[in-house]
């Protein structure tokens, strides 16, 4: 063998033999390594090789919060990433030091729901431009562990606005049809479209668990302050809304064991005198058959033989009644202005002008004076068929 042969077949040996050392050495001290890699917003804050650790730790960590809220685990942030990587990097990060961070640069969350309240314009209501409450709502969300909770504030928050028999009626199709004196609910709704979704949720957030504390913010609104009046001898649903800038419907819309202004309270009760703000808008389209009463005249005859204290009626007036069915749309407690009238008034009874006999007649000596008169109450500004869509009431 030649001399240059045998220096190459020696530098090969040699090349093979350090190959083998290195290689050897590298296995035996630099083992692939099976990682998570954290990532927090985008941002990697660390690397640890068992995650489910990480999960284990904030469980243990966040013992309160699931007492809290009655929940079997705690979660990491929604943004918060594990990518599970294979690398010769020794460099890892401990559990508790991601902990740390986590806990120092964004919130735990709970697996819960996210309720979407889509926004709402109200733009039939007449003179919607002096009315606050025409503009609507705004988009909002809230957050609830349990739909059951959610169901049940809109079911509450309903009977505020409409008796429980009436919904149910409605729910079940039972009505009775609508033949005399009565009303019928065509519709029922909430405006809002309401959306829902599955969701971490931190828990830093307001999370409904009782569907009564929802109810209440749904109806009072989300900032209000709760106010209670103790009623008195002499006092009445009327006295107690006025003397606490409400009107009778708010009244009894905020205390709904109360059917109609006229109730009796009993002395010592506490009622709810808080401010009606609702956050989400109930509609009800009412088809209704109502008795309308029709106004009658006062004629005054003078009798020039009788001396001039002399009063005396000779036909006592009739108010007239007639029959009138009509569709109306109710926001909330808010009647709307586009009322329907459906078909002509039925006339139940014709109005009789009222005669008083007057003594001694100032200027003429004969004659009749006629004037305007619906008994004992005041008369509506207008011609059967009507409706009052803002009954009188604190302003």
């Amino acid at each position: 063998m030649k001399l240059k042969d045998k220096i190459l077949v020696f530098c090969l040996c040699l090349i093979v033999i350090v190959l083998y050392l290195f290689i050897g050495n590298y296995k035996g001290n630099n083992d692939i390594k099976h990682l998570y890699n954290i990532y927090l917003d985008g941002m990697m804050i660390g690397a640890i090789e068992d995650e489910e650790e990480l999960y284990k730790i904030i469980n243990q960590n966040q013992l309160l919060v699931k007492q809290k809220y009655n929940v079997p685990r705690v979660y990491p942030p929604e943004n918060l990433k594990i990518v599970e990587n294979y690398s010769y990097d020794t460099n890892t990060t401990t559990v508790e030091n991601i902990y740390n961070k986590i806990e120092e640069l964004q919130d735990f969350t709970i697996l819960g729901y996210e309720v979407n309240f889509s926004a709402y314009e109200n733009t039939t209501k007449e003179s919607a431009e002096d009315d606050e409450d025409a503009n609507g709502h705004e988009a909002f969300k809230i957050y609830t562990l349990d739909k059951q909770v959610l169901e049940d504030a809109l079911r509450s928050f309903i009977l505020s606005f409409i008796d429980e028999e009436s919904l149910n009626e409605y729910m079940n199709g039972t009505q009775d049809t609508l033949e005399d004196i009565g009303k019928v609910y065509e519709k029922l709704e909430i405006l809002e479209d309401i959306t829902i979704r599955r969701k971490y949720i931190s828990i830093n957030e307001k999370i409904y668990q009782n569907s009564e504390e929802l109810a209440q913010d749904l109806l009072f609104g989300f900032n209000h302050k709760e106010s209670w009046y103790t009623v008195k001898e002499g006092d009445t649903i009327e006295s107690i809304a006025e003397e606490n800038k409400l009107n009778t419907q708010e009244f009894l819309v905020a205390n709904p064991k109360y059917t109609s202004e006229t109730a009796l309270l009993t002395i010592g009760d506490k009622v709810n005198v808080t401010l009606i703000d609702p956050e989400i808008s109930f509609s009800s389209v009412v088809l209704e058959i109502s008795e309308e009463e029709t106004s009658y005249s006062t004629i005054i005859e003078r009798d020039e033989s009788k001396p001039s204290d002399y009063d005396e009626i000779k036909i006592p007036g009739v108010i007239g009644l007639s029959l009138q069915t009509k569709r109306y749309s109710v926001v909330n407690d808010t009647t709307m202005s586009d009322v329907e009238f459906i078909g002509a008034p039925t006339v139940l009874r014709e109005a009789v002008d009222k005669v008083v006999v007057k003594g001694r007649k100032t200027s003429t000596s004969y004659g009749k004076e006629t004037e305007t008169y619906v008994g004992s109450g005041w008369r509506w500004p207008t011609e059967v068929p009507y409706t009052i869509t803002d009954e009188y009431g604190y302003r």
